[in-house]
């Protein structure tokens, strides 16, 4: 049985996961997933989109959580220890691409993690994460500030974790990044290092050389990514509107948050901006405009370190 690490976990899998770092056999597991079945409850639809696919979501007597995609999988997460699968697709790839996202992500919230449907890249010493709504360029941003030289931590599903004393942390995922096809002209990355993957036939896998480090990162910033002209290029966001864009930055059906869940998520929320910034960023025009953006943010961040040095 393979086993993996990925979001701070130990992970054994019935399931061949390769977007995951590999990991080793040890009698302390976090996380099991397997194969079974899943008795679906009554399913409501979700807001949730892979692959052209609409999810659809439920709780099971237990409180147990359920995703149901049509042709791929059923997936119930249980008490944060366990992820049943039930596969209606014999495509491995496929299959693996919807358990590292959504399904793995019931998991982490049953764990306690803070989920935002973001990307997020080390600077220095600290973590930057950007998201937006579809199109707005999370991944874009990401890969141009992994291009310069920077860290990725996570590609659509960003973990949050705080300390004993309310500080932020960004755990990292697994060493994937997912990038359109004019990103990749954009950016002028090399294509011999890219691989098509499942999710659309103008999206690729780069997955950065050298070890990815699983070391939680302190957050620093948050940029909720737009391309209106008519609002500031960069603008703080006001105490009253950091939960509801957190929300709406959640990467499972809002549902699932009930009654002492939502009032954590937005007390995590506010922990969030007592550890970072919380910003509207009109993102760049242009990839050159993006990535002289880029350049200018690690150069402050390096002047920072250099000084606090």
């Amino acid at each position: 049985m393979p086993f993996y690490k990925a979001y701070g976990l130990t992970i054994s899998s019935e399931i061949e996961l390769p977007e995951l770092t590999p990991g080793q056999k040890t009698a302390e597991i976090d996380l099991a997933i397997i194969k079974g079945e899943v008795i679906l409850p009554k399913l409501k639809k979700a807001p949730i989109h892979r692959r052209g696919i609409r999810a659809l979501f439920g709780q099971d007597e237990e409180e147990n959580l359920i995703l149901h995609w049509d042709g791929v999988a059923d997936f119930k997460a249980v008490k944060g220890e366990k992820l049943i699968v039930s596969a209606h697709t014999e495509d491995k790839n496929l299959l693996s691409l919807f358990v590292v996202s959504e399904a793995l992500a019931m998991i982490l919230f049953q764990k306690g993690y803070f989920l935002l449907h973001a990307s997020a890249v080390k600077i220095g010493n600290e973590a930057w994460c950007f998201m937006g709504n579809p199109g707005a360029g999370k991944s874009t941003t990401a890969a141009a500030f992994i291009k310069a030289g920077c860290t990725l931590l996570s590609d659509d599903l960003t973990a949050i974790k705080f300390d004993d004393k309310g500080k932020a942390y960004i755990i990292p995922g697994y060493p994937q990044l997912k990038i359109w096809d004019n990103t990749v002209n954009g950016l002028s990355y090399d294509r011999a290092v890219l691989e098509p993957v499942s999710e659309g036939v103008n999206k690729f896998s780069y997955k950065p050389e050298g070890v990815f480090s699983q070391e939680a990162v302190p957050l620093s910033d948050i940029f909720f990514l737009h391309k209106a002209n008519n609002r500031p290029a960069l603008q703080a966001l006001k105490p009253s509107e950091i939960p509801i864009e957190t929300l709406k930055n959640f990467p499972l059906p809002i549902a699932f948050l009930k009654k002492k869940l939502m009032e954590s998520h937005f007390t995590q929320s506010f922990l969030c901006a007592k550890s970072s910034g919380m910003w509207r960023k009109r993102r760049p025009a242009g990839f050159s405009k993006l990535e002289k953006w880029v350049d200018e943010s690690i150069a402050l961040s390096t002047d920072s370190i250099e000084y606090v040095s």
